[in-house]
């Protein structure tokens, strides 16, 4: 009877894995065919890179803010499956709003929208993957990685063809985001159950440890570097190298490609090498290649090595979100909104860094600047991992 259980339980959960991960595909589909339009969108509303950047600060900020207050109210009043559903509804038309009224002050509005919803999103959408990880004993953060890789994949995808095509970006953000706002019925009914929630008994604020600040601190490096390259490279291949505009979404589709195979292969990554060499060195190496890249001035040398880029740095951050979890002694949902909330500051600050010093400096510095910032990170992950193997064996030793 209680095999039985278990393997219902087993079955349910992995149902509730794949409907975890089409809520992270869906978010960056809708993300996706936004920023490849971003050529269009400066047309429309005649924005300079700082305003753009402006935008995207606010987001960040929201996104900070509702992280918090998502994870100590609304999480434990309406559960986390629950919330996803909310935050998916509430940003699926938020691209088509934008290209729909092509108004700056409309822009800014949506922007601290979008952060609100997916301030909502991050901290339950993890936290689901940390307690299927948990009671599934399986390594599931790189696959659910892939997740945002396919969704940027599938939105630069469509939006290039559309693109190519002269549809206007009303027409495909409008398709788009009656789809995604349809998909919502996939976490109603295929969603993590309520009784999995890890209920906070006491929401008050809490402050990590250093460990887990430091760890955070590394995604939010990450994130910043994935904006760089995501909400910048369609307006960088326009301007810089010059591409056609049916072009804009390559650098996008290349490098979450790259992602996507290296996260369905980080599970036997990580068994067949370690944690170490599957996050900190091969980050090292993508950046070198990054870096090579981008001294080339050779788009094709630059989609090549973006590819491998993707490939090499995938598995930082769900690499991050498992060290986190492991060295936290606060409950997951806690220890996951503290890692998403500082992460998500490397929106606020990274492109929008690149957005102010475009106008100055170009954005083919700040594509120089990605590689040597992304070596920088990966020598301090690999020094803090060192570091918690060896505080980790001297516990063992007095035992």
């Amino acid at each position: 009877m209680q095999n039985e259980m278990n393997e219902i339980n087993l079955k349910e959960l992995n149902i509730s894995f794949i409907a975890t991960f089409s809520q992270g595909l869906f978010a960056t589909l809708t993300f996706s065919t936004y920023l490849v339009h971003t050529p269009v969108l400066f047309e429309l509303i005649q924005m300079s890179e700082t305003e753009f950047s402006i935008g995207f600060v606010l987001f960040g900020l929201l996104n900070v803010l509702t992280n918090q207050l998502t994870t100590r109210y609304l999480l434990p009043k309406l559960g986390s499956t629950n919330c996803l559903i909310l935050a998916r509804l509430m940003y699926a038309f938020i691209p088509f709003l934008i290209f729909y009224f092509s108004s700056y002050n409309i822009y800014i509005l949506l922007s601290m929208c979008w952060g609100v919803a997916i301030g909502i999103q991050a901290p339950n959408i993890f936290t689901q993957v940390a307690i299927i990880e948990e009671k599934t004993k399986k390594i599931l953060n790189p696959v659910f990685k892939s997740s945002f890789s396919i969704g940027f994949i599938i939105g630069g995808g469509i939006s290039s063809i559309c693109m190519g095509l002269e549809i206007s970006p009303i027409y495909t953000t409008f398709f788009t985001g009656s789809f995604v706002f349809i998909s919502t019925l996939t976490m109603f009914f295929y969603g993590l159950k309520k009784k999995y929630d890890i209920k906070n008994d006491n929401p008050r604020f809490l402050l990590p440890n250093i460990k887990i600040i430091t760890f955070a601190s590394i995604n939010m490096f990450i994130f910043a570097c994935m904006g760089i390259i995501v909400q910048w490279s369609p307006l960088w291949l326009v301007r810089d190298l010059f591409a056609p505009l049916y072009m804009v979404g390559s650098i996008v589709i290349l490098f979450n490609i790259g992602e996507i195979m290296s996260n369905f292969l980080g599970s036997k990554l990580i068994k067949r090498f370690n944690e170490k060499i599957v996050g900190p060195y091969f980050a090292m190496l993508g950046s070198i290649i990054l870096f090579l890249s981008v001294v080339s001035q050779n788009i094709y040398i630059i989609y090549l090595a973006v590819f491998i880029f993707g490939f090499l740095i995938s598995n930082v951050m769900p690499i991050v979100y498992r060290q986190s979890v492991k060295h936290s002694k606060l409950p997951i949902p806690v220890t996951i909104s503290h890692v998403s909330s500082i992460a998500f500051t490397g929106v606020i600050f990274g492109p929008a860094l690149v957005g102010f010093s475009a106008e100055t400096f170009g954005l083919t510095f700040n594509m120089y600047l990605l590689g040597l910032i992304m070596f920088a990170i990966s020598i301090l992950m690999l020094f803090i991992m060192k570091n918690s193997e060896q505080d980790q064996n001297t516990k063992t030793e007095l035992i």
